[in-house]
Formats: C-alpha cells, sequence, structure tokens
C-alpha cells in the first residue's frame, strides 16, 4: 500500500473520530460552550451548544477539498512546486499536511468540550504544537520551490 494510501485512511479515521467524538459528547454539554480562545488560551466567547459541530464540518469541507485537490496537481489554483506536479509526490505532500489539520481540529473540539464540562480551564500548548508542526511542513514546501525556483532560473 502507497504511503499517500495510508496517510488518506489516517485523515478519514481522524475524521471520523471527530465526528464521533462530537457526537457522543454533544447531549452532555451545557447549553453555553466556549467557541473562541485568546492567545493565551483563555475562553474570551461563548455560544449555543449546536455551535460545537462547526468544528467538525470545516474539517470535513477540508478533508474532501484535499482529496478533491489531490487528483489534480496541475490546477491552476494550485500554487507548487514542479516536482509535486506528479500525482505521487501531490498526493503524498497534500495527505501529509492534512494530518495536522485534522490533529488540530480534533485538539481544539477535545478541549472545548473539557472546558465546556470544567474538566479544564484553558486550551493547553498542544496547539502551539501541532501548528508549529504545521507551519514546518508549510515552510518545507516553500523552501523546495525557492530552491527549484532558483535552479530553473540558472538554467
Amino acid at each position: 500500500m502507497k504511503t499517500s494510501s495510508i496517510l488518506l485512511i489516517v485523515n478519514t479515521l481522524l475524521l471520523i473520530v471527530i465526528w464521533a467524538f462530537t457526537g457522543v459528547k454533544y447531549a452532555g454539554l451545557p447549553e453555553i460552550i466556549p467557541t473562541h480562545f485568546d492567545i493565551h488560551g483563555n475562553v474570551n466567547s461563548e455560544s449555543g451548544k449546536m455551535t460545537i459541530w462547526l468544528l467538525p464540518c470545516i474539517a470535513a469541507v477540508i478533508h474532501f477539498l484535499f482529496i478533491l485537490k489531490s487528483n489534480n496537481p496541475d490546477s491552476p489554483f494550485v500554487n507548487v512546486p514542479k516536482s509535486f506536479h506528479n500525482q505521487k509526490n501531490w498526493k503524498l505532500y497534500l495527505f501529509t499536511l492534512q494530518v495536522p489539520i485534522m490533529v488540530l481540529f480534533l485538539d481544539i473540539i477535545v478541549e472545548s468540550i473539557r472546558i465546556a464540562e470544567r474538566k479544564q480551564t484553558e486550551l493547553s500548548n498542544v496547539i502551539y504544537f501541532i501548528l508549529a508542526v504545521l507551519l514546518a511542513m508549510i515552510a518545507i514546501g516553500f523552501i523546495k520551490s525557492m530552491k527549484e525556483g532558483v535552479t530553473k532560473s540558472n538554467d
């Protein structure tokens, strides 16, 4: 099995976990839940508990957009390094990039629910680690793109 296929399965399982966890916890949530946090992880906005479904919906849209875009690395809407213009590399890059995105959504949902249940008071620092991994992966793609641009202009 190809690595990109395994990553697609992992991302799909993460999406299922996001929906399942939200569904299992929904009935027990208070009517008002935290929906926005400041830079320090403190709650600075609350809404009705129905808003907890917004994050799984956004995660699902992202998941299906990544699947849709994985089939066309030459799309004019996608600016990627030439080495990603073959479908194997493109799928590997996209599905690798999607893993921390799905983990980020899962963590935010889990921590938001834990805060609503009063099991914790603020978001943990795990989010910063996940964001750092995501930004590092984006930076690697950007650096690779820049190197290819320099190499191409020197030819």
